[in-house]
């Protein structure tokens, strides 16, 4: 199931936030509102229920099914923790075949697949040259997914983490490209719980929470000394360690305030976010600061303090985000 925060391409004019114009607006909410209906439902249901909901309007049939269809060949790497299960392993209770599995990139050979999702996947890997014992995560771009945008998207992620260095920020080890022509990045192997999983699990007093999302605090402050703003931080993101140390991933939306500008444009493609976790400016479109981090942190410790978070979504369509 994709991500309902990128939005669907359409056919039909659209507004500069890459939405359909408003003589289109009520049929896309309506598209929207079937999607998310039937696409729990098991195809026979679904077919059903579409037949039922469209009231015999064949255009509008035709958009669902075709999201539908779109959908089915997508998946969400931004909304689940870097370190996740797939949404197959958890149907099926077993792990797909990876033909990377026991390959070597580089100077690593790749044990397991630990994470994946629409554009890229995460490996667990170990150092295979022989110099010392190390253990890697490895990011690689999915084979068809290397569109220019993505490509584009991988090497600044690379830059962004190579300008950070902080205790609390997983730090970037190596890069290249793989013998068929996808980039990957080695990155440090963070071998931890969601902070928030983590509190919980551990039954953490409040002084102890504080104590850890001080931290994430920092790490955050340093990635905005360097000109970086994450603009996807949430508890997926926040791992924790055995040792109960946070560390802050997944930098692979994270923008670079160009010149030390205070605020960059949020282009209509580059707006994948996490409605949960969103601030009010990523929803609507609008220029990004670094308060658009301070805002999300303040979502996850309002979610460490409480146990529940501060917004709910029944749909999470796009009209639906934005109201609330």
């Amino acid at each position: 199931m994709p991500d309902p925060t990128e939005e669907p391409e359409h056919r039909g004019s659209t507004d500069p936030d890459g939405l359909p114009a408003s003589n289109d607006a009520s049929r896309f909410r309506r598209v929207e509102e079937i999607y998310f209906e039937v696409a729990p439902l098991s195809p026979r249901d679904r077919d059903a229920t579409i037949a039922r909901l469209c009231a015999g309007d064949t255009g509008l049939e035709v958009e669902v099914r075709s999201l539908i269809e779109s959908a089915a060949g997508l998946g969400s790497f931004l909304d689940r923790p870097a370190l996740g299960r797939t949404a197959d392993e958890i149907a099926t209770g077993q792990r797909p075949s990876d033909e990377l599995v026991g390959q070597e990139i580089g100077a690593f050979t790749i044990v397991d697949r630990v994470a994946s999702g629409g554009m890229g996947t995460v490996y667990k890997a170990r150092r295979s040259d022989g110099q010392f014992e190390q253990t890697v995560a490895i990011k690689v771009v999915k084979r068809g997914m290397d569109s220019d945008e993505i490509l584009e998207r991988f090497r600044a992620e690379r830059q962004t983490l190579a300008a950070l260095d902080h205790p609390n920020i997983a730090r970037l080890i190596d890069g290249g490209v793989t013998e068929d022509g996808r980039p990957f990045l080695v990155m440090e192997f963070v071998d931890g719980q969601p902070i928030d999983q983590y509190c919980d699990e551990k039954r953490l007093r409040v002084t102890d929470r504080l104590r850890l999302f001080r931290d994430v605090c920092e790490a955050v402050h340093h990635a905005h000394r360097n000109l970086v703003i994450h603009r996807d931080i949430k508890p997926g993101n926040i791992l924790v360690t055995r040792d109960g140390v946070p560390k802050l991933l997944d930098f692979g939306i994270s923008k670079l305030l160009r010149g030390g500008t205070t605020a960059a444009a949020t282009q209509a493609a580059d707006r994948r976010l996490t409605p949960e976790y969103a601030s009010p400016e990523q929803v609507t479109g609008e220029p990004l600061t670094t308060a658009t981090d301070v805002y999300s942190l303040g979502v996850v410790l309002y979610e460490l303090l409480a146990g529940s978070r501060p917004y709910h979504f029944v749909h999470r369509t796009s009209e639906e985000v934005r109201r609330i």
